[in-house]
């Protein structure tokens, strides 16, 4: 799945970690 991940550093990094973990398509950060 190609993801646009949205969110604020101390609460989305864990949460950007596991989709990139499960092997998700991070295409876009926006913080």
């Amino acid at each position: 799945m190609r993801i646009a991940f949205m969110g604020t550093p101390d609460f989305a990094v864990p949460s950007l970690g596991e989709l990139i973990a499960s092997g998700h398509e991070i295409v876009a950060v926006y913080s």
